[in-house]
């Protein structure tokens, strides 16, 4: 998984973080409405390992599922759509909070700043040597899985990544 790790690091990882009255904002390689990368990476591995990634402190956490069978429902959706791979999940998860604080309608910001970071997740997983595949879900039952009821998190996006069959 250390390459895992390198990948989801590299693309997310907030370069400046704003203080003062440019709080909350952040300088990313990804483009964002009002700098705000409201998108966050959980990845689970094929055992069902879940790690988050931090990018504001720059560390990765293991996460236990306070819903283990919402958890095996998405790997279970994974693997119908990827039946044979042997890889890690990401699993793209985005605050609808934090836009709406900033512009109205910001759905439409959030759904773009998602697919800006599966772009650069895979430019950056070529980069690595890894294979990246979008998987056209978007892993709603992650967030449901790892966050208390209530959460303002809404799953934008699902990628398998790992290496090549070939290698």
């Amino acid at each position: 998984m250390p390459e895992i790790a390198a990948v989801v690091r590299e693309a997310l990882r907030a370069d400046f973080i704003g203080t003062g009255q440019h709080r909350g904002r952040k300088k990313k390689r990804i483009i964002s409405a009002g700098a705000l990368h409201p998108v966050k990476c959980a990845i689970i591995g094929a055992s069902g390992n879940v790690v988050i990634y931090d990018d504001d402190l720059d560390i990765f956490s293991s996460a236990e599922p306070r819903d283990a069978d919402r958890l095996k429902a998405f790997n279970k959706k994974c693997a119908d759509v990827l039946p044979f791979a042997q890889c890690h999940v990401l699993a793209l998860m985005a605050d609808s909070g934090t836009l709406s604080t900033v512009y109205s309608n910001a759905q439409s910001l959030m759904w773009r700043d998602a697919g800006a970071v599966l772009q650069i997740l895979a430019l950056v997983s070529e980069v690595f040597n890894l294979g990246f595949c979008p998987l056209g879900i978007l892993g709603q039952e992650v967030a449901d899985a790892l966050l208390p009821d209530g959460h303002r998190f809404i799953g934008v996006g699902v990628a398998a990544v790992g290496r090549h069959l070939c290698e």
